[in-house]
């Protein structure tokens, strides 16, 4: 049996752009009740958003076992602030 390809709604888009705000907890509570109503109904999204947190469970047991280096740590940062001042412009 085939599986149907499902086109992302507005909902599902708006739910893509937020999904890593809402897995840091970093919306508003009007933010995560919308998206949480979504998930619920959307089986896409909800998938996308299972996926989100097994990759971010199994990043945190993987770096547990080894520090990352200060040198890494400062390039990561330089790359956020670059990011932060390309959303800005």
């Amino acid at each position: 049996m085939e599986s149907a390809v499902v086109e992302p709604t507005q909902a599902c888009r708006e739910a893509e752009r937020k999904l890593q705000d809402y897995v840091d907890r970093c919306l508003t509570s009007v933010e995560i009740t919308r998206i949480e109503e979504h998930l619920a109904v959307c089986e896409r999204c909800a998938n996308c958003y299972r996926f989100e947190t097994q990759v971010r469970s199994y990043v945190r047991e993987a770096c547990a076992a080894e520090p990352c280096p200060e040198t890494l740590k400062v390039r990561l940062r330089s790359l956020c602030v670059e990011c932060e001042a390309d959303d800005r412009s």
